[in-house]
């Protein structure tokens, strides 16, 4: 059976970015081809880090994508590509902004430095570089207005929540976002932390990143609004381990996610 772009593009995100995936769910049938178009998108151009092996294949390989999005503005032609040819698609039947794009790309440039947020500013930033212009793109595609939505307070739990749960797993790749200076404070080694070894004070810098989020935030948009309302999932799921994100428990999903994602 041969996949079309739209299908090699629903496989990529289910398989790569379940969350995304069951979102979308909850977006008009007709929109759904679209949203794995651009969450395949995000997919390539966020995993650039891990499959490169130093910093200038790195942009070189996030240009190469910024020059391919900007071809199908000025021409209308993608490359033969499964998610560019999806993607071009999307950006023609929604009038996708090409800012957006841009954005999310350039974003992705720190990835590559390797270096932590140095405090809660530079954490707020990132989460809403790398996330706020996707959700922007997502929200058009389902049928909201993103310049009336709160798409920027959303995206940014979305992906505080996300990057708390991600913890281990950054670890592992010997990579950290979490505020420099709050590690700091509560006696958390770098090494350690890559050793898998948290400091007894992780816990209360988890604390207060979560503090940053916004709860119950109203959306009229319904993926919007499930997007949130998930990001608090998560971060209830993340109190009762109490602020322990290295805990078994988070590797599960949380009790009756679906179900409580659709009430």
């Amino acid at each position: 059976m041969v996949l079309t772009n739209s299908d090699y593009c629903a496989e990529q995100v289910k398989a790569y970015d379940p969350d995304r995936y069951l979102l979308s769910m909850f977006a008009p049938e007709a929109s759904r081809d679209a949203l794995f178009a651009l969450f395949a998108f995000n997919l390539e151009i966020a995993k650039t880090r891990e499959v490169v092996s130093e910093t200038q294949l790195g942009l070189i390989r996030l240009q190469w994508w910024r020059e391919a999005i900007s071809e199908i503005y000025d021409s209308g032609i993608a490359l033969e590509h499964e998610v560019l040819m999806a993607l071009a698609g999307a950006i023609e039947k929604y009038d996708l902004p090409q800012e957006h794009f841009e954005k999310l790309i350039y974003a992705r440039e720190f990835d590559l430095e390797d270096v932590l947020p140095g405090n809660i500013e530079g954490l707020i930033n990132y989460a809403d570089f790398t996330t706020t212009p996707l959700m922007k793109l997502a929200v058009k595609v389902a049928g909201g207005d993103d310049d009336v939505e709160p798409v920027q307070p959303v995206s940014v739990n979305y992906a505080l929540a996300g990057l708390l749960r991600s913890v281990p797993h950054f670890a592992r790749q010997r990579r950290c976002l979490l505020p420099e200076d709050l590690l700091k404070q509560h006696g958390q080694r770098m090494d350690k932390l890559y050793d898998l070894k948290p400091a007894d004070g992780l816990p209360e810098v988890v604390e207060k990143v979560a503090s940053l989020t916004v709860r119950g935030v109203r959306c009229d948009n319904r993926f919007l609004r499930k997007t949130q309302k998930l990001s608090e999932i998560y971060l209830k799921q993340i109190k009762g381990v109490k602020n322990d994100v290295f805990s078994p428990k988070l590797g599960a999903e949380p009790h009756f996610k679906v179900l409580r994602l659709a009430l």
